[in-house]
């Protein structure tokens, strides 16, 4: 534990030194002002805290703990280790994302002090990373997943670099690399066709939210996202006759008879029947 911590305080200093030293640079570069830092920023500072202020070893000590429920759970050792190293490098990767996040936005409120910052990626990234790219972010920290490595980048305008927009990003990625990040080759070119990014991503917001079942003899993906009244694609199955109306679903929410049918299914229907794949996409909700 002990070089754990030396290694990770290391890592802590030098991640806010680097951001300390990119920071002006990349203001200067979005901005188009060289700016003067009004106050030195000592990187020491951010040294064995997280995000939120709390010391390090409280933070990662909660790793050995979830080992330990693992076993009081008559899981095996070996179960219990595996556990303890997947939190160890979830918690160094937040702790250090968070670290670079809060030296980047000090180092440009010195030099400026209604800068604010937006979220930038760091390629290879996800799809929910993706859509969020570029979105600005006021005192609030954005939001993580684990494991996420989106970095803050100072600013006092919103930049378009391939970083901080979602397509110019897409645009940039292989075929495969496509695939990887919008879940699928049908969806890849829903996208190419004009679906909106938001729509297709967040298909897939909640576990299980996409499925495949058989229907009319027929295997079919769909997923349950966009289907109560107040979602685009409801609205749309209902005008275009795909569903008939709304029924009780969960309580109090209301939602679609039919399901909504993923861009795989799309192009496979309308392959067999001649239809528009683009008209049916629009009537799914997928295209805006």
């Amino acid at each position: 534990m002990p070089e754990m911590f030396r290694l990770l305080d290391s890592a802590q200093l030098q991640t806010a030194r680097e951001a300390m030293a990119a920071t002006p640079v990349a203001m200067a570069a979005l901005d188009g002002t060289d700016r003067l830092a009004e106050y030195t920023v000592d990187p020491r500072q951010w040294v064995g805290v997280n995000g939120n202020g709390m010391n390090t070893v409280d933070v990662m000590w909660g790793a050995v703990t979830k080992g330990k429920q693992v076993v009081s759970g008559c899981g095996s050792t070996d179960i219990a280790l595996h556990v303890i190293e997947v939190e160890l490098v979830q918690r160094s990767r937040t702790l250090l994302a968070d670290t670079q996040r809060s030296a980047a936005i000090v180092a440009g409120r010195s030099r400026y002090v209604y800068c604010g910052y937006v979220r930038g990626l760091t390629p290879p990234s996800c799809g929910r990373c993706v859509i969020l790219a570029g979105q600005p972010c006021g005192s609030e920290p954005f939001e993580r997943h684990p494991n996420c490595d989106c970095i803050a980048i100072p600013t006092s305008k919103t930049p378009n670099t391939v970083l901080t927009s979602a397509n110019e990003y897409l645009d940039s990625l292989s075929d495969d690399q496509l695939v990887k990040v919008l879940g699928s080759r049908a969806n890849v070119r829903a996208w190419q066709d004009g679906a909106d990014l938001n729509q297709l991503i967040n298909a897939y917001r909640r576990k299980g939210s996409v499925s495949a079942a058989q229907l009319y003899g027929r295997r079919i993906k769909y997923t349950t996202e966009g289907l109560t009244k107040r979602g685009l694609a409801s609205s749309r199955m209902i005008s275009a006759g795909y569903a008939k109306e709304y029924v009780k679903h969960g309580g109090r929410y209301m939602k679609v008879d039919r399901p909504r049918l993923m861009p795989e299914t799309i192009y496979d229907v309308c392959a067999r029947t001649g239809k528009d794949p683009r008209q049916m996409l629009y009537d799914y909700g997928w295209i805006l």
